[in-house]
């Protein structure tokens, strides 16, 4: 429990030091970074933004699921739970945001589970600002058929999916945007099983797996290789593509500038997409402590990461 709260203390602490960074929730900037961001044109990818496709957060309810009854019903409850946390908050952050910003989340399963959490969210959603309106159910159909779906939207799907786990070999950049399509695995378990969504994402479902970049917090009780809750994933990559989108609108709206190659430049641009992930990462997880005081980081015997 000590080792518990010390985290806690430390993620609270990463997340409230946020005025040291530039990127903040009124996008404020110093003149030094205003003045380098100048100098700085918006990559050709960005020319046609609006063309893009929204990002999608794909639930993967098709494991995880007991088939007694009991155990059954806590998994639905808990599942329930975290969207709602996520849809709750995602509408109270975005109330002055355009919906077009929003990701698309959809829950894929089997057709009685996605039925049962569906209706049980309905209920939560009586209690708060949460609808599933903001999320679209299917009921048996494949990861695999839906990624088939959105085949024609890029032609380079493959690179923009990831399988979120903490036990993947592969870390997400900060240096870029985040991959347009991550899955989630809906594991909700009181005890953590080590390398179980790695296996189902590169195993079974042949998808790259990817794991968050949480060592960039710099806190030394939490690591990359944390098992976060669903609704804190869900939040941090819906607040790591605002980021971006901000980030990358300030830089379309640069006129007239040239197109500069050199080591400052391209070092400035990387710390400005870097700050995207860490803001996010930061009020994310002071979101997981607010909802879980006595659990904000469910492993604390990482290795030394200095070494």
């Amino acid at each position: 429990m000590d080792n518990d709260a010390a985290a806690a203390d430390a993620v609270a602490d990463a997340a409230l030091s946020l005025d040291r960074l530039q990127i903040s929730k009124d996008t404020k900037t110093s003149d030094a970074e205003k003045s380098r961001s100048s100098k700085i044109a918006a990559p050709s990818t960005l020319d046609c933004k609006q063309d893009v496709p929204a990002p999608i957060i794909l639930c993967d309810a098709f494991y995880g699921f007991p088939t007694q009854k009991r155990p059954r019903n806590e998994r639905v409850r808990a599942v329930s739970r975290q969207l709602t946390n996520f849809l709750q908050w995602r509408s109270e952050a975005s109330e002055k945001k355009s919906k077009n910003y929003h990701s698309h989340v959809h829950v894929l399963g089997k057709g009685t589970d996605i039925e049962s959490v569906k209706n049980r969210v309905d209920e939560l959603g009586t209690q708060t600002k949460a609808t599933t309106e903001e999320i679209i159910f299917q009921p048996d159909i494949e990861i695999r058929e839906f990624l088939d779906q959105e085949k024609p939207t890029r032609e380079s799907l493959q690179e923009e999916v990831v399988y979120l786990s903490p036990d993947a070999t592969y870390t997400l950049p900060t240096n870029c945007r985040p991959p347009r399509i991550v899955i989630v695995g809906m594991l909700i378990d009181r005890r953590i099983t080590e390398d179980r969504s790695r296996r189902r994402a590169e195993d079974s479902l042949n998808i790259r797996a990817a794991k968050l970049p949480l060592d960039e917090l710099r806190v030394k009780e939490l690591s990359s290789c944390e098992p976060l809750n669903v609704d804190t994933v869900m939040e941090l990559m819906q607040r790591w593509w605002w980021n971006c989108d901000r980030v990358e609108e300030r830089l379309q709206q640069i006129k007239g500038s040239e197109k500069a190659e050199g080591d400052d430049n391209m070092e400035t641009y990387n710390l400005l997409y870097k700050k995207c992930f860490v803001e996010a990462a930061a009020y994310a997880m002071k979101s997981q402590r607010d909802r879980h005081p006595n659990r904000t980081v469910h492993k604390t015997d990482w290795p030394n990461q200095s070494s």
